[in-house]
């Protein structure tokens, strides 16, 4: 009698293990779902960043018929400042095999289309890079080394193709405009503001 209550017990631990281990957890899946999945996880990985935006949801297939979301986000640290940082992080919803590719580092180390003859600046926090560290930017180096709370906010104009940098201070009350070039790697103008 011992040995039989003893082998119902441990065959209902094994289902309940069994269960347990095999079971797969559920993911609303649509759209919505998916969203707030990723921004939820990108809060927890990224606390410090100030913007966390999904920029792109693909609806896919999976090679067993398995509908899933990929997922392409922009997680940017120190928006406004000399040298932001921005990444783009991608992901599968719902997780497959957990297998995570590792984030695409855009700008890094306030470094911008270096030794690339034909960049095109794409994203603000690559024209607020620009806008001090090109050709014709040292006028606004040398505002930024000499001011500490400078910042800077970015805006493209596609009618003419441009970036538009405000640099502005606080403490010095004053600041520049930069106008930059999407696609010819320089710098167009630069006006004390």
């Amino acid at each position: 009698m011992k040995t039989s209550v003893m082998l119902v017990i441990l065959a209902a631990v094994a289902l309940a293990v069994a269960v347990f281990v095999f079971s797969k957890p559920a993911y609303p899946m649509n759209e919505e779902g998916a969203k707030a999945f990723f921004l939820e996880d990108l809060k927890e990985k990224y606390p410090s960043a100030e913007v966390r935006e999904i920029v792109e949801i693909l609806p896919m297939t999976g090679s067993d018929g398995t509908p899933y979301y990929q997922l392409k986000a922009r997680v940017t640290k120190g928006m406004g400042t000399p040298c932001p940082e921005r990444i783009h992080v991608y992901y599968d919803y719902p997780p497959k095999n957990f297998v995570i590719q590792p984030p695409e580092y855009i700008t890094k180390g306030c470094k911008v289309c270096t030794n690339e003859p034909n960049c095109i600046l794409l994203f603000p926090e690559e024209a607020i890079i620009a806008s001090h560290t090109y050709e014709g930017g040292e006028e606004v180096a040398r505002f930024i080394k000499n001011n500490a709370d400078a910042s800077a906010i970015a805006s493209f104009e596609p009618s003419d193709a441009t970036w538009r940098i405000a640099w502005s201070s606080a403490s010095e009350g004053a600041g520049y405009s930069v106008v930059l070039s999407k696609q010819q790697n320089k710098i167009l103008a630069v006006t004390p503001s």
